[in-house]
């Protein structure tokens, strides 16, 4: 195991080539490499790096390390070691070594104000892996051979910055990158030949568009037809999507308007502002719902308690209040309920079993929770929760006992007329 080679003697070697060195990996130091200016030490096995390799190479101003495996050998160098304290090292070639994730801010911390050649190639990054803005003097960038698709205006903008910083002579070379030429990377282009920065082939690239193969030229001489034809495009799937999203909720409304009156219902409820209304103006207490069968109930002992010992207002439909007869249509009822605080729903065997008195019941429901009012449901006779309409289901229940319903008689001590004097209050 060799933890350090010592060079002795060669104050005067200005450059060494240590390229396909056979040893084991890095994981060792260099000694006497003071006055060593360039270093190449390609092809090395640096998948275990000693972090001090180079702290003795204090003048190095070019490091040639292609194909080291330095992904590998710099994970681990959190802090930025490897090439710290090379405060003069002017070029850098890092190409081919297969780096997976950006470097860190710290790799070139002490190359800020040196650093002026960087060379990138063959690493398949798919955006520059850097922050650029951080280095000063930095004037040539290569970055072939990579998988970047196209530079964002974050970069191409940090690339100006260093154009200016570099007395106008920053170079970038972008060839052999799987370019693509579609609405996302139209600045790119448009930059590619707006830019002053030197670029290899003057910006012309093979790109891949919805067409297929095509050049970065012929994208820009048509670049405004295209910016229009994106614009239309984006327009047209946000339009698409928006009218899909709309068409759902009216479908899922639909379907499920009677849960969503439900929901308003309640909130109205618990919202005493929102209770506010109308009630002042309205013509009748109560609208009742009910079938042939319970006129008796209604018109003995539900009318007396309701109209002659509380004096509130029915709309009884039988005696020809409001504008709802038997057989009539929808708008009918509307236009009777809506003359009505509240409404009640007098529910019976027969009831369930009637198609008009469930049409009736809905229509009503529906109108009533529109306009936040109560509910009163009334159920007569011992009904199974099955056969009773799932609208019905959702409203407050009072239990019409049976001797109530077949006597006629009227006791207001009964928790049912109590329960039904509140409900009206409401």
């Amino acid at each position: 195991m060799i933890n350090s080679i010592t060079f002795k003697g060669i104050t005067r070697l200005k450059i060494i080539d240590f390229t396909y060195t056979s040893l084991a990996d890095c994981n060792y130091t260099f000694n006497g490499l003071q006055n060593v200016v360039i270093l190449n030490v390609s092809h090395f096995k640096c998948g275990l790096l000693n972090p001090n390799l180079l702290k003795s190479a204090v003048n190095l101003e070019q490091l040639i390390m292609q194909s080291s495996s330095l992904s590998v050998g710099l994970k681990e160098d959190h802090q930025g070691k490897f090439l710290d304290g090379l405060k003069h090292l002017q070029y850098i070639d890092f190409s081919r070594n297969a780096f997976e994730d950006q470097f860190r801010t710290s790799t070139f911390k002490s190359q800020l104000d040196s650093l002026q050649c960087l060379i990138l190639e063959g690493i398949f990054f798919t955006s520059i892996p850097l922050n650029l803005e951080d280095l000063n003097i930095l004037s040539f960038l290569n970055i072939r051979n990579n998988k970047i698709a196209y530079l964002t205006t974050k970069e191409t903008d940090a690339i100006e910055v260093l154009f200016e910083k570099s007395n106008r002579t920053m170079t970038v070379l972008l060839e052999g990158n799987p370019l693509v030429c579609t609405c996302a990377s139209l600045d790119f282009v448009d930059w590619l030949f707006t830019t002053k920065v030197k670029l290899d082939s003057n910006g012309s690239y093979s790109c891949v568009g919805s067409d297929g193969n095509i050049t970065t030229n012929v994208v820009y001489n048509q670049l405004q037809i295209m910016r229009i034809r994106c614009i239309t495009t984006v327009w047209l799937i946000f339009s698409a999507t928006l009218f899909g999203v709309l068409l759902l909720f009216i479908l899922l409304g639909y379907r499920y308007k009677l849960h969503l009156q439900y929901f308003c219902l309640f909130i109205g409820m618990a919202n005493p502002l929102f209770q506010k209304s109308k009630e002042e103006t309205l013509e009748y207490d109560a609208y009742i719902a009910y079938c042939e069968g319970d006129y008796k109930w209604v018109y003995g002992p539900l009318r007396s308690f309701l109209e002659e010992r509380r004096n509130y207002k029915l709309l009884l439909s039988d005696r020809g209040d409001g504008d709802v007869r038997p057989g009539q249509n929808r708008l009918a009822i509307s236009n009777s309920i809506s003359k009505c605080k509240k409404m009640i729903l007098i529910i019976s065997n027969e009831f369930v079993n009637n198609e008009w008195a469930s049409y009736e019941a809905t229509v009503g429901i529906e109108h009533f929770i529109g306009l936040q009012a109560k509910i009163i449901v009334i159920s007569l006779e011992s009904i199974t929760k099955s056969e009773i309409p799932q609208c019905v289901m959702q409203m407050v229940s009072l239990d019409a006992n049976d001797h109530i319903r077949k006597t006629d008689t009227l006791n207001e001590n009964n928790i049912f007329w109590k329960t039904l004097d509140l409900a009206m209050k409401r």
